[in-house]
Formats: structure tokens, C-alpha cells, sequence
């Protein structure tokens, strides 16, 4: 199954896409000046061109484990989404996940393109099918 993942902030919205097998997360496209029926349009071609099965969206939850305003406007964002193109949405713990892609030296521009893959390749690597995978291979 082929996955999406999303960052998403009021600013921009950053999506990565997996490989079919579901083991890589790769940085996709970002938009900025978020308006949400044309970043849905997108999201919905990508979702029909890559036959995407599930999307993962980064949740931004407190160092003590809390969700903050920004994690129930993000929630909010995904129920919407998951209302326009029916597909199965789960959250990831996004965590540090920006702070990870600005050390690792990206583009500003890709940033959250880069932090979306991150939050989705924190996903697959949970996935069970993918632990199996890692100790038996």
C-alpha cells in the first residue's frame, strides 16, 4: 500500500509520499498561503494518480504528552480531509520532525515537504509488516 504524509501548519502544508511497498517515505510538494479547498484539489490528485491507500498526518503533541490548540485545529483539518477524499487518516506524533529536517541541511523551501516525510517514515517504520520484514531479511 502506498501512503501520504502530511505536515500540516497554517502557513504551509508539506505531503511525502511512500514507495508502494510501504517501507520509504519520500518528500514531495509544498504549499504555502494555505487555502484549504485548493491544497484538498492537490492532495486529491495526488491521492487518485498514486493510488494512495491511507494518509498519515503529523500531530504536534507537548513534550509532556499533551495535545495543544495546534494538535486540535490539525485533527479538525484531518476530519475535513478524510470527509472530501474518504480515505483512512491516522496521526503520527510529529515531534521535533521540522527541527529534524532543518539539521539535516534542506532547503527552506522544502522543509516541510521534508518534515512530512519524516512524520510518515516515523509511521512506516512502526508499521508490523515492516518490522518483520527488517528481522527476518
Amino acid at each position: 500500500m502506498r501512503y501520504l504524509g502530511i505536515d500540516y501548519g497554517h502557513k504551509r502544508i508539506g505531503i511525502a509520499l511512500s514507495d508502494e511497498e510501504g517501507w520509504i517515505a519520500f518528500p514531495m510538494a509544498q504549499f504555502s498561503g494555505v487555502v484549504f479547498l485548493r491544497v484538498v484539489r492537490e492532495i486529491q490528485k495526488v491521492v487518485k494518480k498514486e493510488k494512495i491507500g491511507k494518509i498519515i498526518i503529523g500531530l504536534p503533541i507537548t513534550f509532556g504528552g499533551k495535545e495543544s490548540l495546534q494538535a486540535r485545529e490539525t485533527r479538525e483539518f484531518g476530519q475535513k480531509l478524510h470527509n472530501l477524499v474518504q480515505l483512512p487518516i491516522e496521526y503520527e506524533n510529529e515531534i521535533l520532525s521540522t527541527k529534524m529536517a532543518e539539521r539535516g541541511g534542506t532547503a527552506k523551501q522544502k522543509i516541510d515537504s521534508s518534515a512530512a516525510a519524516i512524520i510518515l517514515q516515523s509511521y512506516l517504520d512502526k508499521l508490523p509488516t515492516n518490522k518483520s520484514r527488517i528481522i527476518h531479511e
